[in-house]
């Protein structure tokens, strides 16, 4: 019990850090992109600055929300634990779920800007029509996932008494948290009923999850294809590419990779195991901890990566300093 607060605290103080060198770094990458990507990035600079506001937006509910995650028997269960906002139901309940869709929205915004990067280089012809404000449209995979998670977070993972019940004795021993009045969210796979104690499987529940997990997974998968065609593209044309297309192609590549494996390694796996384990009622221990503070920092790596590999950004940093 000592063990499960002391690691909240610790979890907390994640959240702060995160949130904090998320709003700062992200606002310096929102005014490189702005002031310095015109003459590199194109329109493409108008997809990487939705890509950052986004981050920054989710890095404020999730201060907000401060969740903490936590699996038993047959249901994960993401609840609040805010000290910055003192609320209960229903508008805790409302920042519990929007953190979840959230976090599955930024995910699926990276898919959309390999998706352009993609266009960009192999199916040139196609970028006529994503011009002015057709540009909308290449963020319509990301409105999809939003829509997707939102319809299984709000309306198929709901608080419910049963749940509360469930979960009660073990949250109120671990974290000192009462589930009739904090806001939770989480799915509950299945029940144990009966003399025989026969599983009863909630399919609407399982469906919800399910659902929110295939259409991430099709956002990653769209992500290796446009990656693989990508690289080849620019492998087979880098004698047609002038040295600056190339490069500017390679360093948006090198930064798309890396957004993509770093959180591939520290956030979607944890986060993947944290959701599928328990349809199986199987448990790691601290995976709840190490899946909110993969989120948690998750903000904060994006704008580091953007700022590193591209190198009109990585000189004006260090140009300021210089005249510092």
């Amino acid at each position: 019990m000592v063990c499960a607060m002391e690691l909240v605290h610790y979890l907390h103080l994640i959240h702060y850090t995160g949130f904090v060198g998320a709003q700062f770094l992200n606002s310096i990458l929102v005014f490189l992109i702005i002031t310095r990507s015109e003459n590199i990035l194109g329109n493409y600079r108008y997809a990487m600055l939705v890509f950052t506001l986004c981050s920054m937006l989710y890095s404020w509910v999730e201060i907000l929300v401060q969740p903490v995650a936590h699996m038993k028997g047959s249901m994960f269960v993401v609840f609040m634990d805010s000290s910055v906002l003192s609320v209960t139901n229903p508008l805790g309940q409302f920042l519990v779920c929007l953190h979840c869709v959230l976090s599955g929205f930024v995910a699926s915004l990276l898919a959309c800007q390999f998706i352009y990067r993609y266009l960009a280089l192999c199916r040139t012809h196609l970028l006529q029509h994503l011009q002015g404000n057709k540009l909308w449209l290449i963020f319509i995979p990301a409105v999809f996932v939003f829509i997707i998670w939102h319809i299984g977070f709000f309306y198929g993972m709901p608080n419910t008494i049963e749940k509360q019940v469930y979960l009660q004795e073990e949250l109120m021993s671990c974290f000192q948290v009462n589930t009739s009045i904090t806001p939770f969210v989480g799915p509950m796979y299945w029940i144990r009923d009966g003399p025989d104690g026969d599983i009863q499987w909630k399919p609407l529940e399982l469906l919800a999850s399910l659902s929110c997990c295939a259409v991430l997974m099709c956002c990653f998968f769209t992500i290796l294809f446009c990656a693989s065609r990508i690289f080849a593209k620019m492998k087979n044309a880098k004698d047609h590419l002038s040295a600056k297309t190339l490069d500017v192609n390679k360093q948006l590549f090198r930064m798309l990779c890396m957004q993509t494996v770093i959180p591939m390694v520290t956030m979607y796996t944890p986060v993947a195991l944290f959701v599928l384990l328990p349809i199986f009622g199987k448990d790691i221990p601290y995976l709840g901890n190490l899946t909110s503070s993969s989120l948690a920092v998750y903000p904060l790596l994006e704008p580091i990566i953007a700022i590193t590999c591209i190198a009109s950004f990585r000189r004006a940093i260090s140009s300021e300093e210089s005249e510092k």
